[in-house]
């Protein structure tokens, strides 16, 4: 393991919203809600409008099924069935043998499906061992099962020949056994009708079995969609049913309340049909509703809604409007169905543009989730249906390359594309999230003859009005980006040709810029200079962006493969087949940097916007980061997974990365501005193995870590009863790992653990492990004697500069009122943590004094009622001889043990007798958390626990605290101690320079109540002219590194050229 972490963590990843597990739906309150599982995680969608709610913390293994009640979120790993409660693990039940396929939550029982043919029956929250277990006939391989409604305690289980079982899980009892249908089952969905749930098969079919009568209503053929696509448009409605054949339906729901009763059903092809089952007859197709398999289909209650998730990738609702209730798309979540290969930061870096297999173009915020979106092709779907064929397969082919430039986002398009095969090169108006309405090609005349060459390479200029395409022929050409103009090409003297060849054309012949096909083009910051590389002949031109004239060049070397150019210092970094990375000066024609180190072919580079860093990624899954200046490796970093492309945000603050087989776009944040000073293992001789984010951030919320749903909108999920119960996983409150009963060694052991999910990696699990803050809970120095600042609200720290003028302002008009009197049965007195405090010994000598005589037995005295023998606490035993009560200080319950810290013993009490309290002892006087922390700090010579209570504390909370430590005439000399410990915890803070605007206010604070005191005691003026000497050099550092920065901008400002 290597010292130190990467420069760039895991942060998160981007464009995940489902993968090929069924989805699980509930209602809370007024609001549904769904559950997606993305690999080793979940994370919760409001349904009304599909925005993100939530994210689960990282799971041991992929999830297989999910369930939820509740807070309470089931996710199948394996063999075992992983608890959440909101976004942390709470527990974890094993019982399977082999992976779960499927669960079912009625009530408080959970019910789990496996693969070893057996189905478990849990009481949630007790995770040592199942209530049941359901073993099944040898044969009968267990495929699916489902509740019907109103049928208690039973299931009904399909099997994969085809047969269905009906069993009583509470009593482990088989009941029926039904014939099947001769292919196996894939789904089972109870119906709104008694007795009745609808079957999907292997072989297409769906069908309608009564399970009282164990009889078939109805069987429809093709139920799939395969055949139902857009062949099946050719024929009527009435036609369309019979049609056999097809792939397994895996996905069925039935609409409820109002309106037509249908039953919608899908497969494999990824098509939606909808069956009319009054007229039992096809009511509608949906050829295109998905481009991958089907999961999950579920029909609203009451509501002509339906929802549908596939394995493309996507989450979409369908709405049964008007008289014939034909389906049409609502609204959908979406990103690549297949894995993206190009992705690019735009403008400032807040959002990322990227292309795939899937041919879509999507730009993702970084910001808000629900900001991402795909780029309209114009008409899609509707020229899709003229042409009677798939939308995917009208769509633009594969992007290969693609340029940007802001400056003129509202004018006209200022995107350019080049695709796959694809000739014409594409522009898109990002301002309205559509394509282009110019397409850019050379004209005719211009390729004299010539078949149009596929584009390779693309280029805007960065005062957007010109777009530069580069072609497999070897053509750089320029456009006009509004108009889609051709403003000339640029071309070079052909080569001489052989001796003695009578030249063909008086005027001289020009040849292409390149020799075989342009893997590069860029253009400078200023407009002037325009750089092309070429692949095959392996030449990096400059060429003059105005004059269209070649400048000079330079030889790469052959099997040239990407280029990027710094558009302010002229730097161009090109990627060859030799591993090798090289750094030319342009207009200089030179080469200044050669960097080696990678073992496989280069597929991505790019350069920081101050020109300092080079990144570099290769198939051997690493990214490497190079240091310009000093032409040093500063790190490798093994990903895990082979990365495509890779772009690095102008303010150098997130990397974005896209991967083989990987759907999402993934973001890594430079430690070098968030991490900790010293934590970054630089100049590593091996690469350092970083796993890839998660879909969730790694922000921390009041000690937890879960991710920050401020990123997503800022729904919020409601509680049973409807009401809002936290920040989508950033809850400030900590839950109880027992909460739900039960409480077995595997869920304690789980209840407590925090789970950082940008660590936990989807691919190759990371060997650091480091955190972001101090442990007193501000953020770490990046450098020693750095001042840093606490980043807590500005209110908190400047209120108790105020808190007097507040408290003058706040003085209630009239006198507060007294208070009603506490029932008689609950005495109370008051305590030092701000909660109430039961007085027991108050109500142990009301109880004696109104308790009649007891009888003796056995010789010996009578106890008090309803006390028996011993302490007063109850608790016999507890103390031994229970000669002193529970109810006296206790050193750990920070004075909650008696109201008023006397000690009282309550002895054995004849008739008659009474309870006794001893006097108070200097040694009995009671200590708050406040003051028993910082004894113990003091004691161990660390006040970062201290620090980190006195942040979280409130202003008013912390002015009562210290005003409790005012000393008065005779005090102690422990109190003294107390007031020495604090200055001592403020000089740590303020000489390491932590925290720096809070310790400053909390000093003035402590200055202005113990003044006094400071001035009457010897111990405590000796800490105050430390204190003194630690302020006085922590500000002339600061004050001398200000005075140095105002006299740079008053030479600057007063110079004069």
């Amino acid at each position: 393991m290597q010292a130190g972490g990467p420069l760039f963590k895991p942060f998160r990843a981007l464009g995940y919203i489902t993968d090929d597990v069924p989805f699980a739906v509930q209602r809370r309150g007024k609001e549904a809600y769904v559950t997606v599982s993305v690999g080793r995680t979940w994370q919760i969608y409001n349904t009304a409008k599909l925005t993100l709610v939530m994210v689960g913390p990282q799971l041991s293994r992929a999830v297989t099924a999910l369930a939820v009640k509740g807070d309470l979120t089931f996710a199948a790993t394996g063999a075992a069935i992983e608890e959440c409660r909101r976004a942390h693990k709470s527990g974890e039940y094993r019982g399977h043998s082999a992976p779960v396929v499927q669960m079912l939550v009625l009530g408080d029982t959970l019910l789990s499906l496996g693969a070893d043919a057996r189905l478990l029956v849990w009481r949630i929250g007790s995770y040592d061992e199942p209530e049941a277990v359901v073993e099944f006939e040898a044969g009968f391989v267990p495929t699916c099962f489902a509740h019907p409604d109103t049928y208690l305690n039973k299931v009904v289980v399909g099997a994969a020949d085809g047969r269905l079982q009906l069993w009583n899980y509470s009593t482990c009892a088989l009941l029926h056994t039904f014939g099947g249908w001769g292919s196996a089952v894939r789904v089972i969905a109870p119906s709104p009708a008694l007795d009745v749930v609808g079957v999907g098969l292997a072989d297409g079919r769906a069908v309608l079995a009564n399970l009282r009568y164990d009889a078939e209503l109805a069987a429809f053929q093709c139920a799939a969609g395969a055949g139902a696509g857009a062949a099946a448009e050719r024929f009527a409605a009435s036609e369309r049913a019979p049609m056999a054949g097809g792939s397994a339906v895996t996905a069925l729901s039935f609409r409820t309340g109002p309106g037509l009763p249908l039953m919608a059903a899908g497969g494999g092809s990824g098509v939606v049909t909808v069956w009319n089952l009054e007229e039992r007859r096809l009511h509608a197709v949906l050829p295109d509703a998905h481009d991958a398999r089907l999961l999950a289909l579920h029909f609203f209650p009451g509501e002509p809604l339906l929802m549908s998730s596939a394995a493309d990738n996507a989450v979409k609702q369908w709405v049964f409007d008007g008289h014939d209730a034909v389906p049409r798309l609502l609204r959908f979540r979406s990103g690549h169905a297949a894995p993206p290969s190009v992705v690019a930061h735009y403008a400032e870096g807040l959002r990322l543009l990227s292309a795939g297999a899937d041919r879509a173009f999507r730009v993702f915020s970084t910001i808000q989730d629900q900001q991402s979106r795909e780029l309209s092709q114009r008409h899609t779907a509707r020229r899709a249906k003229r042409a009677r064929v798939r939308e995917e397969e009208v769509k633009l082919p594969r992007i290969v390359a693609l340029a940007a430039a802001q400056a003129r986002e509202r004018d006209w398009a200022n995107v350019l594309t080049a695709h796959e095969g694809d000739g014409t090169a594409y522009t898109w108006r990002l301002a309205n999230f559509a394509l282009g309405e110019a397409r850019l090609a050379p004209p005719p005349d211009q390729l004299a003859g010539a078949p149009l060459a596929p584009a390779t390479a693309v280029a805007v200029s960065p005062c957007g009005n010109f777009g530069v395409v580069g072609s497999a022929a070897g053509r750089v050409d320029r456009y006009n980006m509004q108009s889609g103009g051709h403003r000339g090409a640029y071309t070079r003297r052909a080569a001489p040709g052989p001796a003695g060849a009578a030249a063909a054309v008086d005027a001289p012949q020009r040849a292409p810029a390149h020799d075989g096909a342009v893997v590069g083009a860029a253009v400078d910051g200023a407009n002037r200079l325009l750089v092309t590389l070429g692949a095959v002949d392996g030449a990096l031109r400059v060429w003059d962006f105005k004059r269209q004239a070649l400048l000079s060049e330079v030889a790469v070397g052959g099997g040239a493969t990407h280029l990027a150019l710094h558009p302010g210092s002229g730097l161009a970094a090109v990627a060859c087949s030799d591993a090798v990375v090289r750094l030319y000066d342009v207009e200089a024609g030179r080469l200044v940097r050669r960097f080696t180190g990678h073992r496989d072919r280069i597929t991505s580079l790019a350069i920081s916007s101050d020109c300092r860093w080079l990144l570099s990624a290769s198939l051997d899954s690493t990214v490497r980061v190079w240091d310009v200046p000093a032409g040093v490796c500063l790190q490798a970093m093994a990903l895990g997974a082979p990365v495509t492309c890779l772009s690095l945000s102008p303010g150098r603050d997130l990397l974005a990365t896209t991967h083989a087989n990987r759907r999402g776009v993934f973001l890594w944040s430079n430690q070098l501005m968030f991490g900790e000073a010293g934590a970054v293992a630089l100049n590593a001789p091996e690469p350092l193995p970083v796993g890839l984010p998660s879909v969730a951030t790694g922000t921390r919320h009041d000690g937890e870590r879960g991710v920050s749903m401020t990123v997503d909108g800022g729904d919020e999920p409601l509680s049973d009863s409807g009401e809002f119960y936290g920040a989508g996983g950033s809850s400030s409150e900590e839950e109880d790992a027992g909460a739900e009963g039960g409480g077995g060694p595997r869920g304690k052991a789980r209840g407590a653990a925090d789970v950082d999910m940008a660590d936990a990696a989807a691919g190759v699990p990371a060997v650091y492990e480091r955190t972001d803050t101090a442990s007193g809970g501000a953020p770490a120095p990046l450098a020693p004697q750095l001042v840093t600042l606490s980043l807590l609200p500005r209110a908190q720290w400047e209120t108790l500069l105020h808190l007097d003028a507040i408290k003058a302002r706040s003085k209630p008009i009239q006198p507060p009122k007294k208070p009603e009197a506490a029932p008689f049965f609950l005495p109370t007195v008051p305590g030092l943590e701000g909660n109430p405090v039961f007085d027991t010994a108050a109500a142990a000598v009301a109880d004696a004094a109104a308790a009649p005589e007891a009888p003796k037995a056995n010789g010996t005295a009578g106890t008090l009622a309803g006390w028996g023998e011993g302490s007063a606490s109850g608790s016999e035993g507890e103390d031994g001889g229970g000669s002193e009560g529970g109810s006296g200080s206790d050193e750990e319950g920070g004075g909650h043990g008696g109201g008023d810290g006397k000690r009282a013993a309550v002895v054995r009490a004849a008739p008659g007798s009474r309870v006794v309290r001893s006097k108070p002892t200097a040694a009995d006087a009671p200590v708050g958390s406040f003051l028993r922390l910082l004894r113990s700090c003091g004691a161990a010579g660390d006040f970062a626990p201290f620090i980190a209570l006195v942040r979280s504390l409130s202003p008013a909370a912390l002015d009562r605290e210290l005003r409790g430590m005012v000393l008065l005439e005779g005090c102690a000399a422990r109190e003294v101690d107390d007031v020495a410990a604090l200055l001592a915890a403020l000089e740590a803070e303020i000489g390491g320079a932590r925290n720096y605007e809070f310790a400053q206010a909390l000093l003035q604070h402590v200055l202005a109540i113990h003044g006094d005191a400071l001035i009457s005691h010897a111990q405590l003026a000796g800490a105050a002219e430390r204190m003194q000497r630690a302020l006085k050099a922590s500000w002339r550092r600061l004050d001398d590194l200000l005075q140095g920065a105002r006299c740079v901008v008053d030479f600057l400002a007063n110079a004069r050229g």
